[in-house]
């Protein structure tokens, strides 16, 4: 069996002035960014985004970040 190292480049969480950076980058493109802790504080955000009875949302994109590894 082989095994591989990964960077920590690519498994480190940010700290906060990276992350500050990202959101400021993303408003200045067009972008609504939420910043929350973990994976339920990101589920409510986006389920408070979708308005009761929808179907669809209005093709606005809005991300959320997560100060939590969330895997992939």
């Amino acid at each position: 069996m082989t095994t591989t190292t990964t960077s920590d480049r690519f498994t480190a969480l940010p700290g906060e002035p990276a992350i500050a950076s990202a959101v400021t980058a993303l408003e200045e493109h067009g972008f609504s960014v939420d910043v929350v802790d973990d994976r339920d504080a990101a589920r409510q955000a986006v389920l408070a985004r979708i308005p009761h009875g929808s179907s669809e949302l209005s093709g606005r994109i809005h991300i959320v970040l997560i100060r939590q590894a969330a895997g992939f």
